[in-house]
C-alpha cells in the first residue's frame, strides 16, 4: 500500500506527519527507497504480513531538510526511529548518481543542499 504524507507540522523537537490512511499496527522496517519517477522518498512500513510505503513527495522535502535531526512521528502514534539515518544514507547514495535520473538528482541536490 502507498501511504502519502499529506500534512506536516513542525514542533520544537519533532516532525509530525499525517496521512489519510491509518497507520495503526504498522512498524518501521528501517529502510528507505526512492521513487524517482514520482519524485518521492518511500519509507518502508511493515504490518507483519506485507509492506507499505510511506511516501514523502517533493513538496515535503524542504521541511525534512530544514528540520533534520528531529523525531519523526506519523499520525501521532508511529515513531520512526531510523528515519534520519536512512534519509542520510539514501541522500549520500543519490548525490551525483545519474542512475536515479538527472532531473531527480538535481532536485534532491538542490533541496538538500548536497553540492
Amino acid at each position: 500500500m502507498r501511504i502519502y504524507v499529506n500534512e506536516i507540522k513542525i514542533t520544537d523537537d519533532s516532525i509530525r506527519c499525517y496521512t489519510e490512511e491509518p497507520t495503526e499496527g504498522l512498524t518501521e522496517a528501517g529502510q528507505m527507497l526512492v521513487d524517482s519517477d514520482n519524485y518521492a522518498f518511500a519509507y518502508i512500513l511493515d504490518d507483519g504480513q506485507s509492506y507499505s510505503y510511506l511516501l514523502f513527495v517533493q513538496e515535503t522535502w524542504s521541511m525534512l531538510h530544514n528540520n533534520k535531526g528531529k523525531k519523526v512521528i506519523v499520525n501521532d502514534d508511529l515513531k520512526l526511529e531510523h528515519f534520519d539515518e536512512e534519509l542520510s544514507y539514501i541522500l549520500d547514495n543519490i548525490e551525483g548518481n545519474s542512475n536515479y535520473g538527472k532531473e531527480f538528482v538535481s532536485a534532491v541536490e538542490e533541496t538538500f543542499e548536497l553540492n
